[in-house]
């Protein structure tokens, strides 16, 4: 399916604006990052409170969400465990499982909250899943290069890795801006974006190699737009189901999802600009820099 007929967009003419757009982003989002400290990170990471009740009646996330909304305690994770929806696990900060529990009893009823375990997450359990996390991470990328240096050539393969890394700075940075932490989720989601940013880029980059091989020129600037228009409407509708199946996980999938479902918005647009604007274009600067053929 075409969605738009022969396009003749100079995506690498505007290569600079968007560079300039990119850096101000993430410049802004680390900053806010690195201010807001540990503020940054969710309970699985700094450790906390973790609460399991038992309510006499059913009862849903949503309600027992309802009693603690005005405690001013931020990031507080509800989970609803069980077939009878009369059990949850409470997630909160450092030392607020007291105040948390009081709220419940003032809003249920004392005599209908029963507390079936109150617990501390440590933070040397925290520190292991920060390695863990940052190890998958790392990991992950360092195979993706791989991949690309066998499948295209090692230039290649480092853009589209710079490309992953601007998409995930841009999302961090999205979330410190929004007050939003980072958790286990956020981790998945971080690693979801870098699959689907590689791909795109992939497929681009699969475009520039075909029309390399065809023509054999020496004007990389005009093959790359070539080849970008001609997978722009590929671009446009993958990028566009993601979003919509995403924003109905944002809406309708409930409060432990949404900041996988945030991240992954974000994560989505930016997956698609970058395959565009940042990758292509930092490869075809190199080129231009160095004056070295591309040997595919």
């Amino acid at each position: 399916m075409e969605l738009i007929k022969n396009p003749r967009i100079d995506f690498l003419g505007k290569r600079k604006w968007l560079y300039l757009f990119s850096l101000i982003l993430i410049v802004l989002g680390m900053t806010v990052f690195s201010i807001r400290g540990r503020s940054n990170f969710g309970v699985d990471f700094i450790g906390g409170d973790l609460l399991q009740i038992k309510l006499s009646a059913s009862s849903s996330v949503a309600a027992v969400r309802n009693q603690l909304k005005n405690l001013g305690i931020p990031e507080v994770t509800v989970q609803e465990i069980g077939e009878m929806r009369d059990e949850f696990i409470i997630k909160s900060p450092p030392d607020t499982a007291d105040k948390i529990l009081a709220a419940l009893k003032a809003g249920f009823g004392e005599e209908n909250v029963e507390v079936l375990s109150k617990s501390v997450i440590s933070p040397s359990m925290s520190v292991t899943l920060r390695k863990r996390a940052l190890l998958a991470f790392f990991t992950g990328l360092i195979g993706i290069l791989l991949y690309l240096t066998i499948r295209f050539e090692f230039h290649f393969a480092v853009c589209a890795t710079i490309a992953i890394f601007h998409d995930l700075l841009v999302v961090i940075g999205i979330l410190a801006l929004t007050g939003r932490t980072i958790d286990g989720t956020i981790i998945a989601a971080l690693l979801t974006i870098a699959g689907y940013s590689v791909n795109d880029t992939i497929v681009i980059f699969d475009r520039i190699r075909e029309n390399l091989k065809k023509t054999r020129t020496r004007n990389y600037g005009e093959l790359f737009n070539q080849s970008i228009n001609e997978t722009l409407s590929r671009t446009i509708l993958t990028v566009l189901t993601v979003i919509f199946v995403d924003t109905l996980l944002l809406i309708f999938g409930g409060e432990p999802l949404k900041n996988f479902a945030y991240a992954l918005l974000f994560g989505f647009i930016f997956g698609a600009y970058s395959s565009i604007f940042i990758a292509s274009a930092i490869l075809i600067d190199w080129q231009r820099k160095f004056g070295f053929r591309f040997n595919l």
